[in-house]
């Protein structure tokens, strides 16, 4: 099949003005011929002056391949798939509304693809960016809530272990077209926070017996405000996790009680690590690591406490 674009950069866009047009740039200024790729923005409906910023972008550049769209139903999912949809590309490349990509991010993935035919996905390295003081319960355990993804500075293929993140994951366009968009019953919707909608998709993948690769040349900032430390917010994110794997296994009740049993090791797990945090004298870490594991069950046991 002939593709109009080699690859199309596509954001989804939620409320995020204060960033958007800093996502955009980022790939408008890379070093790569633009009229071999196009930007995508879908919005899900945001209540900012988002479409405002995008429909002055366009009128300021108009020999950009740029577009946007609006999705009118709320859910990353579904604006993940609006984004696929409409893309042009041989490639369809995620970024998130509130990140920017390093310079060479629109090379570096099209270049791997052209040398790897085999390859059906990649994901690369996510660097917070915090916009706001670290809190002292701050961990390693918590580099989801900040969109922290990094598998080290080598060419790693992922097998299942662990999958890209949104913030900055690509797929050859092909994925859609034979095994088909997100799952729309998972992921964020509004101010809920339901997870793995990815990770639903890159398990499909996987048993296609395609593969999927970590590049740590492509690379993005994430920005991180404040609000990512509220602990309201903190426990809806928590239980997102719980709650979405317990709606993408819905009717596997093995899988459910295997799901179910590896949260309670984990919370096993935490209590024992967390014990050097005490020793150490870090009672607020050890503290929202046991809160974090208890919020994922609770999660799981209920996906509505997300909301």
């Amino acid at each position: 099949m002939e593709y109009q674009y080699k690859i199309s950069a596509v954001i989804c866009s939620y409320n995020r003005a204060r960033f958007i047009i800093n996502a955009v740039e980022s790939i408008f200024n890379q070093d790569f011929d633009k009229s071999q790729f196009e930007v995508i923005v879908v919005d899900n409906n945001s209540t900012d002056n988002v479409i405002e910023l995008l429909k002055r972008y366009k009128e300021e550049h108009p020999s950009y391949n740029f577009s946007y769209y609006i999705e009118p139903n709320q859910g990353v999912a579904f604006t993940r798939t609006r984004c696929a949809k409409e893309a042009k590309g041989s490639i369809v490349a995620y970024l998130d509304d509130d990140s920017t990509a390093e310079p060479n991010w629109l090379a570096n993935i099209v270049n791997f693809y052209d040398a790897h035919p085999e390859v059906w996905s990649i994901g690369g390295k996510i660097t917070p960016k915090f916009l706001t003081g670290i809190p002292d319960w701050y961990s390693k355990y918590f580099f989801g809530l900040v969109g922290n993804f990094d598998l080290g500075n080598k060419i790693k293929r992922m097998t299942g272990e662990r999958y890209p993140c949104g913030a900055n994951m690509s797929f050859r366009k092909k994925v859609f077209e034979e095994i088909g968009y997100f799952n729309h019953s998972l992921g964020r919707r509004g101010k809920g926070l339901l997870a793995t909608e990815e990770k639903e998709i890159y398990k499909r993948i996987l048993a296609y017996g395609k593969q999927v690769y970590y590049l740590p040349m492509v690379a993005v900032l994430h920005c991180v405000e404040a609000n990512k430390f509220d602990h309201n917010y903190v426990k809806r994110h928590s239980k997102g996790i719980g709650g979405g794997e317990r709606v993408r296994l819905e009717g596997q009740y093995g899988w459910l009680l295997v799901k179910f049993l590896e949260y309670i090791a984990k919370w096993v797990y935490a209590i024992l690590y967390g014990l050097g945090f005490l020793v150490r004298g870090q009672w607020s870490k050890f503290i929202m690591l046991e809160r974090f594991r208890w919020w994922v069950i609770m999660g799981f046991i209920s996906p509505k406490g997300a909301d």
